[in-house]
């Protein structure tokens, strides 16, 4: 007979064959299908896993050493296969051995065929209904034990009373809130919410971890009622510890980058006051010589004007506002040529060794702000070494497989050109490390530091493309490494310097007559155009000057004469000086212009590539006299 599609898959195993036989006539008759019949119950164990049956029908007392009590109790635990029990006896401690297996069903023999259809009826349904319970128990479980947040079950008073596996790998497996959460001010927080029956929303806690490590959460809590009927709390903590990372180094980022444009601002407004400053120094020079005074007091103020000016460039450096000079060259060639410098810094109680890199070491850089962060470099690790000792400066390559850790960047994969200060000095507290790059942080007394060196090392080296590592430990030393892009060394002659007149790139010409050739002076900052004025009167020039493009264009306009240079601020409001160099273009063609610009301003058009238009020069402030004055007797003549 064969089998309908909804009748059950049953297994019968009872060790008298007529019986099994009649059992299986019946089963046939209501449309189950039997899979198996079997005399033993270790028979039955053997194929349970394989046959994996709806429902088995069992005899308490079988052939073989286990008897159906035992068997039943296996399968049910094993593979959750239900069994209803068939036998012969009806004692009462038979009976209660038979319960403890939670048999589906008891059935006497001989059995009434009504009674034993309910019975299989009832089984199968329960099997069923226990199946689905216990996959959707699975499923939940699964969920709570794989879940990607820490999930823990918190008694009223802190105890943990259950947890998951991602909790277990965040907290080592902590058996209290007060051993999960850091701060107590955080576990009050959570106590009083339980304690008032609350929700806890999301807040952001730190975490204690077995290494030792600074980790962070978002934690929240919901009140739940266990099946016993108590109360408890759900808790959830996500791991927010590389978000809560990257938001600390943006924040620290953004105020980095204000502060460089206020440094830029500050630096912009300070050469101004500088340019001021020089000019009149050089004035009253030459008053003094002209008198046959000795201008030993100028030496001072000039000295001073010179290191402000230094500042100045050093604010520009870390605003990264500053005219870079880009060209080809090794760090091992650089490395030799400052030796002898890098030991006048350093005096006689510490030492330097130089080891040099024998191969190609060459990058695109600024070789003067590179030289000028291995100087900052070398004196920091002299002021390491109070008692003297010994500076180690390397060059050298390096290939780099894997992205590595560095200072605010990580080093990516690839090969670096790299410049190294190695000091045995005292060492960098760690409290202090995550500082010491902050711009005007310094651990040195008031009148010994600015704490603008490392922020402008670090300034320097963003600005060549490169990277920072730092190895230190208190009392064990230092180790600063600069990393720079390799790069290709230039052919012979060749150089990247940006072409510049005025500044440095002119050399200085003694105050020389101006021949009453007419400047067009326009320049916003009254200090720096008023120097300007009598610098250009005291050489024999004749000035026409305006503080704003708009009031140079009316001048010129009632001006019956016409002006035979300009020399204009860069920056202005409204006209930039290559702007108004045009305008004026379209009234005295082939004007010549040389433009004043803050160093910040520094780089427009080298930055390109391209030269500036034909006859405009720059001269970055603060600038001396006679720079002025080389520089427009350049373009006029």
């Amino acid at each position: 007979m064969k089998p309908d599609k909804a009748g059950a898959r049953i297994v019968i195993c009872e060790d008298e064959r007529i019986v099994a036989l009649d059992i299986k006539a019946f089963l046939l008759r209501n449309n189950h299908e039997v899979i198996g019949i079997y005399a033993t119950a270790e028979e039955l164990l053997m194929d349970a896993k394989s046959l994996s049956p709806d429902l088995v029908l069992m005899d308490i007392h079988l052939q073989g050493k286990m008897d159906g009590i035992e068997a039943a109790d296996i399968l049910l635990k094993r593979w959750s296969i239900p069994v209803i029990l068939l036998t012969a006896y009806a004692d009462g401690p038979t009976i209660e051995r038979a319960n403890l297996t939670h048999p589906f069903a008891y059935i006497l023999k001989p059995y009434d065929e009504r009674e034993l259809k309910t019975a299989i009826s009832i089984g199968l349904y329960r099997a069923s209904m226990e199946r689905r319970l216990r996959r959707s128990e699975e499923r939940y479980r699964g969920l709570f034990e794989e879940g990607l947040a820490s999930t823990m079950l918190v008694d009223t008073d802190g105890s943990i009373l259950e947890s998951n596996r991602a909790f277990g790998r965040f907290s080592g497996g902590a058996s209290s809130i007060q051993d999960f959460l850091y701060n107590s001010e955080d576990v009050g927080a959570l106590l009083s919410v339980m304690a008032s029956g609350e929700v806890l929303a999301p807040r952001e806690v730190r975490i204690r971890t077995t290494d030792s490590q600074e980790s962070w959460a978002l934690l929240s809590a919901a009140p739940i009622e266990l099946p016993d009927g108590a109360s408890a709390y759900q808790c959830q903590a996500v791991d927010v510890t590389e978000r809560k990372t990257l938001m600390e180094q943006l924040i620290h980022a953004q105020k980095l980058s204000a502060l460089g444009r206020f440094a830029g601002g500050v630096a912009h407004d300070f050469n101004n006051v500088l340019t001021a400053i020089m000019g009149y120094a050089r004035l009253l020079r030459s008053d003094f010589e002209t008198e046959g005074r000795s201008p030993d007091e100028l030496d001072g103020i000039e000295q001073a004007a010179k290191r402000a000016a230094g500042i100045s460039r050093q604010l520009l450096m870390f605003s990264r506002r500053d005219e870079l000079r880009p060209k080809v060259f090794k760090l091992s060639d650089m490395v030799k040529d400052n030796v002898r410098m890098l030991k006048r810094i350093l005096g006689d109680d510490v030492s330097i060794v130089t080891r040099p890199f024998e191969g190609d070491d060459s990058v695109l850089a600024d070789r003067t702000r590179i030289e000028q962060a291995l100087v900052n470099l070398v004196s920091n690790a002299k002021d390491a070494m109070p008692e003297g000792g010994r500076i180690i400066v390397l060059s050298g390559v390096m290939h780099v497989g894997s992205e590595m850790p560095g200072i605010m960047e990580s080093v990516p994969a690839g090969s670096w050109a790299f410049l190294e200060v190695i000091d045995h000095g005292t060492g960098i507290d760690p409290d202090h490390q995550s500082r010491i790059f902050d711009p005007f942080y310094t651990t040195k007394a008031p009148d010994q530091g600015t704490g603008l060196g490392l922020s402008t090392v670090m300034g320097i080296v963003r600005q060549a493309r490169g990277r920072m590592t730092m190895s230190s430990g208190k009392n064990e030393g230092t180790t600063m490494r600069l990393l720079f892009p390799l790069a290709l060394e230039p052919e012979k002659g060749e150089t990247h310097d940006a072409p510049l007149i005025g500044g440095s790139s002119v050399a200085s010409e003694p105050f020389g007559p101006g021949k009453k050739r007419r400047v067009l002076l326009v320049e916003k900052d009254d200090s720096v155009r008023a120097i300007v004025e009598v610098l250009l009167d005291r050489s024999g020039f004749s000035v026409t000057s305006a503080s704003q493009p708009g009031e140079a264009l009316l001048l010129v306009e009632h001006e019956s004469s016409v002006p035979d240079i300009l020399v204009g601020d860069n920056t202005m409001r409204l006209l930039s000086g290559l702007e108004l160099t045009g305008r004026l273009r379209l009234s005295y063609k082939d004007l010549p212009a040389l433009l004043l610009r803050g160093q910040e301003e520094a780089g427009s058009h080298e930055s390109t590539g391209k030269p500036p238009p034909e006859k405009i020069a720059y001269l970055d402030k603060p600038f001396f006299g006679e720079d002025l004055i080389a520089a427009i007797l350049a373009l006029l003549d």
